[in-house]
């Protein structure tokens, strides 16, 4: 049996990083928080900001499951549904995302991200489509933040 050449390899890798120029096109928000401190270091308190950033990826709606994702409440309906954003790697890197370890560099407990006005809570992070020893793509898990409907009824 005869593995995958290098160059075999190489040759995916480029299928897929140029893949992202056609399918990678809808627009997800990232609001990232930043942290800092005060210019002159007056009143030693850390200043925070958000930074809405406009990423491409391609995004994935529900795919592995075909029950519902809903929790009945005294006080209305919670929706659970989750979305997954897959990003290409070489993109993030080239927009300076991309942390030394090969991570996409966001903070899953204060960062958030925007699509169709829902917003969206990070929930897991994987690489997916492995090329050799490279993942050549980011799989970012989101749920949606819990919002009450208010109502009972469909």
């Amino acid at each position: 049996m005869q593995g995958i050449s290098d160059q075999q390899w190489a040759a995916y890798a480029n299928i897929i990083n140029n893949a992202h120029n056609f399918f990678n096109q809808d627009i997800i928000t990232w609001v990232r928080h930043t942290y800092g401190l005060q210019r002159w270091g007056e009143d030693n308190k850390t200043l925070e900001k958000s930074i809405s950033i406009d990423l491409k990826g391609l995004i994935s709606y529900n795919v592995y499951r075909s029950w519902p994702m809903t929790k009945e409440t005294e006080s209305g309906t919670i929706d659970k549904e989750s979305v997954l954003v897959i990003f290409n790697k070489n993109y993030l890197h080239g927009l300076g995302y991309i942390n030394s370890n090969g991570n996409f560099n966001f903070d899953p407990g204060v960062d958030y991200f925007i699509h169709q006005g829902q917003k969206l809570r990070a929930s897991g992070e994987t690489p997916m489509s492995q090329a050799k020893d490279n993942p050549l793509l980011i799989g970012i898990i989101l749920k949606r933040m819990e919002t009450v409907t208010g109502s009972n009824k469909y």
